[in-house]
């Protein structure tokens, strides 16, 4: 807490103090009494009462206007924090001085209290957008590109962390030893929440003997702290709002049985405006962290118009206008606005990159960005399979999509028949260093990079992904007829990348390092290539040098 400012500006029945708190140094050239914030950094508002109502969730209600450098004004909703504490959160996108007015009803009256802050430079990029300049890729509100490699984990505050194998314990490490060791690595984080449900490592926000209306503070309170963490470590997030997996069977919540679409998912349940209160305390207590809004996990139940009431119920209290999906994705809904899947593998590593690039090409055609999120192993596989996640990154990020990985890495499973459930993911130090090399790889690769046509005479023994915008070249070479011996292949491959002259690095994949560079030219719209000898995978990126 950098500032601190107590405001009183009205005389109620209900006394109510104004806290300013700021996670961004204070600004030198900033006045001293009014704190600074970075941009996109989270400034709180704090709101107390002396006497608490018979249910602060619903028997009052915080809210803030926020006028910015320009004039532009934004409404935040707050919430009820815990102990005696109401809160309005804000990310600020402008620099210079900011204004507010904040406001707490209480019993019917109303209090209010203004503040300003300063919003100084900071090095976020701002929050997740569908890029106008390639709709199937990520950017940020700076435009800057974000090519996902992401995790769900189950464990928020110790993590399942590089255990040894099917006879050890499960290992299990704090969450702060698990960021820096996922740092750089994947920068997506998957969390699931549930209402009166722990179905699938769900965080139960509205507890499971506890009524619909009361939420877990305690619980806010910690996931409040870890999210903080994970962003100090560059991840952005996926937040799904109600934990369901109806397509698997039907199970009881606070709002109802999964597969109920009478007295649950309807328009016209009793308690559906519980169910909009919930994700509106939701958004206004997790907005200024959160990037996408997942409405429901492996739900297949849930009416077309009663997503599209919840997505506007998300919509209208989010002041920041996060991307909403849901799962399964309803991609013929226009407020499905990206389409995610997920899928849980039986088949080798040297057939992985094919199928991948098959389900991505399909749900490409609703012509909306295309995001795994559960990826996986088959129960009869081990869980431990680092040469099939390197090879699944890479095929999701040349055909413009990312893969998310359900990670339980506490301990490296056997497999084997007869089928047991999911065997997910054991990301451990070898899966982390292929994902980093994916991640420098594409650090500064151009978002308007499209698929091109490349190609190889043989193509009995290797498949071929590209993408170009003319000026920078990304190939990535699978030799999925055989991952265990080295070949040397002599016949030429070749892209499209248009006449010139350019510089070709070839890269592995399982380290980073260098192989060869070579400085090639073609007079034609196809430059022609030597590959380099090749045991799983090869990476090349051409750049143009004329």
């Amino acid at each position: 807490m950098n500032a601190m400012e107590w405001i009183v500006l009205a005389m109620t029945v209900c006394m109510v103090c104004i806290r300013q708190t700021a996670v961004a140094d204070e600004s030198s050239t900033a006045p001293a009494d009014t704190p600074s914030v970075g941009r996109y950094d989270v400034f709180e508002v704090t709101l107390t009462i002396d006497q608490l109502p018979a249910n602060p969730f619903v028997d009052a209600r915080a809210a803030a206007e926020f006028t910015s450098p320009t004039g532009k004004k934004v409404s935040v909703p707050g919430f009820y924090y815990g102990d005696n504490r109401w809160m309005v959160r804000f990310a600020p996108d402008q620099l210079g001085a900011w204004s507010y007015n904040a406001r707490l009803v209480c019993g019917g009256k109303t209090v209010a209290a203004a503040g300003a802050l300063r919003c100084v430079e900071s090095d976020h990029h701002g929050f997740l957008r569908v890029s106008k300049r390639n709709p199937y890729r990520f950017e940020f509100d700076d435009g800057a590109p974000f090519y996902p490699i992401g995790v769900q984990t189950c464990g928020y505050t110790q993590v399942g962390f590089d255990g040894d194998d099917t006879e050890g314990p499960w290992r299990t490490v704090p969450a702060d030893q698990w960021c820096k060791a996922f740092q750089g690595a994947v920068n997506l984080i998957r969390w699931q929440l549930g209402a009166g449900t722990k179905a699938g490592c769900a965080l139960v926000l509205i507890p499971e003997d506890g009524p619909a209306d009361r939420y877990d503070t305690e619980l806010a309170a910690q996931m409040d702290e870890l999210l903080r963490l994970q962003r100090r470590h560059g991840f952005r997030h996926i937040m799904i709002l109600l934990q369901d997996m109806s397509l698997w069977g039907g199970s009881d919540t606070t709002f109802g049985n999964i597969r109920d679409t009478k007295k649950y998912k309807s328009l016209r349940a009793d308690n559906l405006p519980q169910q909009d209160a919930y994700l509106r305390y939701v958004v206004a207590r997790y907005g200024c962290f959160v990037d996408i809004w997942e409405l429901f996990n492996e739900d297949s139940y849930a009416p077309n118009d009663y997503l599209a009431h919840l997505a506007k119920v998300v919509r209208d209290a989010d002041p920041y206008r996060h991307i909403i999906t849901t799962n399964y994705a309803r991609p013929d809904q226009d407020w499905c606005e990206i389409v995610t899947w997920h899928e849980y593998m039986g088949m080798p590593a040297s057939q992985i990159d094919v199928y991948v690039a098959e389900q991505i090409g399909k749900l490409k055609s609703y012509g909306k960005l295309v995001q795994n999120t559960e990826f996986g192993n088959q129960g009869w596989l081990s869980n431990y399979d680092p040469i099939k996640w390197r090879v699944a990154v890479w095929t999701a990020f040349m055909n413009e999509s990312g893969m998310l990985f359900w990670g339980m890495s506490g301990r490296k499973t056997k497999g084997g028949r007869p089928y047991r459930g999911n065997a997910n993911a054991y990301l451990g130090p070898q899966s982390r260093q292929y994902f980093r090399v994916l991640a420098d790889f594409t650090r500064d690769m151009p978002i308007d990079m499209r698929p091109v046509a490349s190609g190889y005479t043989e193509h009995n023994d290797i498949r071929i992904y590209s993408l170009s915008n003319g000026n920078v070249t990304a190939l990535y070479v699978n030799h999925f007829a055989d991952h265990t011996s080295t070949y040397e292949f002599t016949e030429p491959l070749f892209v499209q990348t248009g006449p010139g002259s350019f510089s070709a690095t070839w890269i592995d994949p399982a380290d980073g390092k260098v192989i060869r560079t070579d400085e090639v030219s073609t007079p034609q719209h196809y430059l022609i290539l030597k590959m380099p000898p090749i045991t799983i995978d090869l990476a090349c990126r051409i750049d143009r040098t004329d």
